[in-house]
């Protein structure tokens, strides 16, 4: 819900995201479902998971210079059409998308069904929900020098507290990987507005232009393994009062049953 008013609230915290016994309730659109997909278990079906693409996704693939991104493109796309094919009762072959005015793709047949995917080194997260959400996952680079990006897009409170944390490392990632996954649930995009979002824990009030008139944004912080942390952002409700879950994904063999 969108509103005109010059403040919206704004939440930011941390959870552990639990494992979902079954799928009894994995479709239930009232939930917050997160799907984690380790992408080395699927490079050897990827022929398969190809059959699944229209011909233009196909071309997209190809179009990557590196094998490993177009290999994590035909996963992400063909789970995410497998997934809402599931949720919808319908076939994958009926799962196409179309973008908004923002870019972002949603499925024409039902808008009310927000979803957003993420990948970073071994791992991808696809998230579904009621409400525009974002999703971001990092790969925490031990070589990576991020001095430069600092004052560029954290306030003088994030950058003390990255720097008095006892793991400046992991705490870099985890605001930044909140900036991503609020910026992707607004529509926004990055720019010289990211150093204004607070991500530090905590309520804040913020200008509503800065989330894009949105009133209520949230943003929680999730371990996904040792190497790698991710953010889960929505704009309907406090997280911290949210249930999150990792639910199954669907295994090879489901996946060749389906063609």
């Amino acid at each position: 819900m969108k509103i005109k008013n010059l403040e919206s609230r704004f939440f930011c915290g941390s959870s552990k995201v639990v494992q979902a016994q079954g799928e009894a309730s994995v479709y239930d659109n009232s939930a917050i479902k997160l799907f984690k997909i380790e992408l080395s278990q699927y490079y050897n079906i990827i022929e398969v998971l190809s059959k699944f693409l229209s011909p233009q996704e196909v071309l997209r693939a190809q179009r990557y210079h590196q094998l490993r991104d177009s290999n994590r493109f035909i996963i992400c796309r063909s789970f995410l059409k497998i997934l809402i094919a599931k949720q919808k009762s319908i076939e994958v072959s009926q799962v196409y998308f179309e973008k908004g005015e923002n870019h972002k793709p949603y499925f024409p047949l039902d808008k009310t069904l927000f979803f957003n995917v993420s990948h970073a080194g071994d791992f991808a997260i696809i998230a579904f929900g009621n409400c525009e959400l974002g999703v971001d996952i990092e790969k925490i680079d031990q070589h990576f020098d991020y001095s430069e990006i600092i004052p560029v897009v954290y306030d003088i409170i994030e950058i003390d507290t990255i720097q008095s944390s006892k793991d400046s490392r992991s705490m870099f990632y985890k605001f930044w990987t909140r900036k991503e996954a609020i910026v992707k649930a607004i529509g926004k995009g990055i720019d010289e507005d990211l150093i204004k979002i607070p991500v530090t824990d905590g309520f804040h009030n913020i200008l509503s232009a800065l989330v894009c008139n949105f009133k209520n944004v949230s943003v929680i912080s999730f371990k996904v393994n040792e190497n790698h942390i991710g953010a889960l952002a929505l704009t309907n409700e406090t997280l911290s009062n949210a249930n999150i879950a990792f639910y199954p994904s669907p295994t090879v063999d489901e996946i060749r049953s389906l063609i």
